[in-house]
């Protein structure tokens, strides 16, 4: 590979772990991501153990045409700056533009259609979700895994990311009310599945721990 094409590789995996934070740590769907807007995307101060804290806050459009909030932790912030400065851009400017851009679209009717006009294309749901495949699939034949690793990257969807979030924010006892507020869900009974997941693995790990004991720790007297 050239340096040019090994640079472009590199700012599209830029873009793809931007993608994935999005719907891991914020639990957005590949398409809210791919619609995004920069100019939604603002900061918010909380006070938590008597301490202002700044937080950033991204409001979306979701299913069902509703706005919702949803909060951008530091490491997607680090990472969609990034994004931006590998465009030459700063992302804290005001411009009316999506979150995620690609770095060039073909010039053909079809892609123009897609993407439309402006300066700074957005991404389709559907563009997205090859650019976040095409990455998870270099990494699973990387050597920065081992071979359990990688079969797990290769059975990855970009999919699974949102449903990390609410599977691990589950864990760590967010309530289940705010969980569904962040995913966009209209009924807390479908954000339950992820407390119902939750429960699975936690008997699941336990059982694991009573089959690994020693016989003789198994059975009293």
């Amino acid at each position: 590979l050239t340096q040019q094409s090994m640079e472009v590789h590199r700012i599209q995996e830029s873009i793809a772990l931007a993608a994935i934070l999005l719907m891991g740590d914020s639990g957005l769907r590949r398409s809210e991501a791919a619609s995004a807007c920069r100019h939604y995307l603002r900061q918010h101060t909380i006070v938590r153990n008597n301490k202002a804290t700044i937080v950033w806050v991204l409001k979306i459009l979701g299913k069902r045409n509703k706005w919702r909030e949803v909060p951008i932790s530091d490491r997607t912030m680090l990472s969609l700056e990034a994004h931006w400065l590998d465009r030459g851009r700063n992302i804290h400017l005001d411009a009316i533009s999506p979150l995620l851009s690609p770095l060039t679209i073909p010039l053909t009717p079809q892609a123009l259609k897609c993407h439309g006009e402006e300066e700074d294309h957005p991404y389709t749901s559907h563009s997205l979700y090859r650019l976040v495949s095409t990455t998870l699939k270099k990494l699973a034949t990387s050597d920065y895994f081992n071979s359990q690793e990688k079969a797990q990257l290769s059975a990855v969807t970009a999919h699974a990311f949102r449903h990390t979030f609410g599977t691990q924010s589950v864990a760590q006892n967010v309530p289940i009310d705010v969980v569904q507020k962040v995913l966009g869900h209209v009924s807390v009974s479908t954000t339950s599945i992820y407390v119902q997941a939750e429960r699975e693995r936690m008997l699941t790990e336990v059982v694991g721990y009573y089959e690994k004991r020693p016989s003789h720790e198994k059975s009293v007297g």
